[in-house]
This record gives structure tokens, sequence and C-alpha cells, in this order.
């Protein structure tokens, strides 16, 4: 098991986005994976079952250690942080989902990007910069064609190691967790995408804070903490500034385990991928956006589970197992209950670490999509009743 990764590397907390405009990219649901040492991004169309199957070419080149990696609202562009590059790849996607280089194919970051996300609206792109020559965010306008410039300024302060990074569904607020500050800082976004930091502008966690995911309704917070074994939780009050919940932590099996963390789109589970003992961990979420472990707490995964995600209809889960170069998938069954597909993995390039699943349609196709707060990814309603009333008629 390459533990030795454990504490050097970042995900993309997942945060379900509100949609732009339709795209001819999402005919279908693709997934893309980094790969670490390979240096290049695996990538896959997802059958109506959510069984994986690699897309021709079955990989695409990437900078020098792809870590984190983020697909736009519209389903037209996927960014990778390339960590050892101090880069972000920008791709096009295609109609089958095959990516291909913008133009330029890749624009400066700053020192060891980790984490990569995109606003709910598609026109910011942030990245957590690990490295400590800047400790910060590189912030980025996207263009025409999903093109990054650098915004003014183009980062601002971090605290010290960040790594995992997410934007709220409601596009709001912005946090990132500092590895090595134990805490976590959230940003106010401001009318052009840029990032301000909130008062206080850093909150405690737990030990290793590694990813950060946020409910679909922007009211909870989870980070993973790598040392201490922990999931962190938060409510976000008035104007997105963090406070721990009730109960501030969940246990997340042993210490140096908890790595990615991604939240369902309907708001009712939350999973973990555990490095350290080669599983997911798999969490109701009550009232309040409390966690509670769900029965089993955990499934079998593969090799030092990092990255994980949520497919966009929720039936679906997959995590990156950088120890066994391959993709764990997962069914969602009653209850948000996980259940291995058949088969169990698909494989991957050389130390996968980062996953993301292309987005949801613009109009929901469930009635549970719309519950929980999950009505707010889709901005042409005004509350969960029309959204229901939208799913009824349409069925």
């Amino acid at each position: 098991m390459k533990l030795n990764l454990i504490l050097i590397t970042a995900f993309v907390g997942t945060a379900a986005a509100a949609l732009a405009a339709p795209s001819h990219a999402q005919a279908a649901p693709f997934v893309y994976v980094t790969n670490l040492t390979s240096n290049e991004v695996s990538q896959y169309d997802a059958s109506p079952d959510g069984l994986l199957a690699p897309l021709s070419p079955s990989t695409v080149p990437a900078g020098v250690a792809p870590d984190g990696v983020a697909v736009s609202p519209d389903g037209e562009s996927v960014y990778v942080a390339n960590a050892d590059s101090n880069s972000i790849s920008q791709y096009g996607i295609g109609p089958l989902g095959a990516l291909s280089p913008k133009s330029p194919a890749t624009v400066a970051a700053g020192s060891n990007p980790f984490g990569v996300a995109v606003s709910p609206d598609g026109r910011n792109v942030y990245a957590a910069d690990n490295g400590s020559a800047s400790f910060g965010v590189s912030q980025y306008d996207v263009g025409s064609g999903g093109v990054l410039s650098p915004k003014s300024p183009a980062t601002v302060a971090a605290g010290i190691g960040p790594e995992g990074l997410a934007v709220s569904p409601n596009g709001r607020s912005v946090y990132v967790t500092n590895k090595n500050g134990n805490n976590i800082s959230q940003y106010d976004v401001g009318p052009g995408g840029e990032l301000s930091p909130k008062s206080p502008a850093k909150v405690a966690t737990g030990i290793g804070p590694i990813a950060v995911a946020v409910s679909p309704d922007s009211e909870s917070v989870y980070v993973t903490n790598n040392v201490s074994g922990t999931v962190s939780q938060y409510d976000a009050g008035t104007g997105g500034a963090l406070t721990p919940k009730s109960q501030p932590t969940v246990a997340a099996g042993t210490g140096f385990g908890p790595v990615g963390v991604a939240a369902s789109g309907d708001g009712r589970s939350v999973y973990v991928a555990n490095g350290a003992d080669d599983s997911i961990l798999q969490y109701d979420v009550g009232l309040g956006g409390e966690l509670s472990p769900k029965s089993p707490p955990a499934v079998a995964a593969g090799d030092a589970p990092r990255g994980v995600t949520v497919s966009a209809d929720d039936q679906s889960v997959y995590a990156a197992d950088i120890g066994s170069d391959d993709v764990s998938q997962y069914n969602v069954g009653p209850g948000g209950h996980l259940s291995s597909k058949t088969p169990a993995s698909i494989a991957a390039g050389v130390d996968p670490i980062g996953v993301a699943s292309s987005p949801a349609p613009r109009v929901p196709t469930t009635k549970a999509r719309c519950r929980h707060g999950g009505w707010r990814s889709f901005p042409q309603f005004k509350n969960q009743g029309q959204c229901i009333a939208f799913v009824n008629h349409h069925r």
C-alpha cells in the first residue's frame, strides 16, 4: 500500500453545482481520472447502469504529477491541476467524451497546485497551491471556449499547505483545507468571482485536513482529517461562515486513513475514501446535516483509495485506487448503500488519484433530486415544490 503518498496529495472536494447552458457532451455520462505518476488522464464512458468503459484513446497526456480534476457545469471542459509543473491543463470535451487540449493547453498556476474546482455558473476556476513558495489559491476567469485567464490578483493567500478545494453550490463561498495548518480557509466570492477572506479567515479542523465537500443546499461542509482519522462537520451559517456542528467530528476509520470525500446530489449520503483501510466509508446525513455511519459503515475498495465522486444521477460511486492502479465502481442502492458493480474495478494509469464525473442534466429526473436542498442545483426552480412538480409533469 502506497501510504507514503497519503500526506502529499490532494483531492477535489465534491460540490453539487447549478448548471449552465446545455451541452452536446451531456448526452452521456463520462468519468475522468488523473494518474499521478504516468502524467495522464484516463477517460471513461459510463453505461446506463454506471459501468465504466475506456474511451478511445483511453488516456490523454497531462502535466507532471496531475492531481485534482474538475468538469465544468456545462459539460464542455475539464481542468487538471499539475502539481509538479505548476500549471492547470485545460481540455475540451468532444461529443463522445474524449478530451482534447485547448489552446493554450496549460495556464500557469502557483506553486504545486493540488485541488481544483469550477464555480456553479462556470465562470470561475480556483486551484489550491500547496507549494511553500505561494500557499495560496490561484483564481481564473473562464473565457470563450472555456479557456482560463488569471484574475487580478492572480492569487489570494491561504493557510499552510492548502490541498482540497470546494465551491459551495450557491456559488457564494469557497473552502480550502490547509493540511499543515490544521484548519480550513473560507472565502467570499465577489461579483467577478474574485475571492476575499471571510471573518474569521480560517476555522480549526482535525489533524491533517485533506479534502472538503459541501452539501447540495450549501448549508453543511465536511472535511476529512487524515492524521486524526475523523471527518469534521460544520454548519455554513449566514454568509457561508463555518461553525462546528453540535457533534464536531465523526469517526472515519483509523489515523492516516480518510482522504477523499463526496456528497450525494440528493443530500442524503456522504462517502469517504479510507486509504489506510482500503475501503469507502458511507454515512447517512441526518437532521441539520449531521453524519452517522450507515450499516455496514464501510465497503471494500481497491488498494489505498484516494479521490471519490458520485455520479450525477446518484446511482453510482467511483473511487481512484492509487495503490492498485484502478478505479473501484459501486452501485448506490436504497438508502444510499453501496455495493460493488461487476466487475468491481476497471484499470487506470499509474497511481490514479483524482476522479470527477460529468455534471447532472439541466433538469431533474427524479423527485429525490429535488429533496433535501437538491432543487438548488437547478436554477430554474425557486423551491422544492416547483422542482417536484416538474418531475411529476414530465414522467
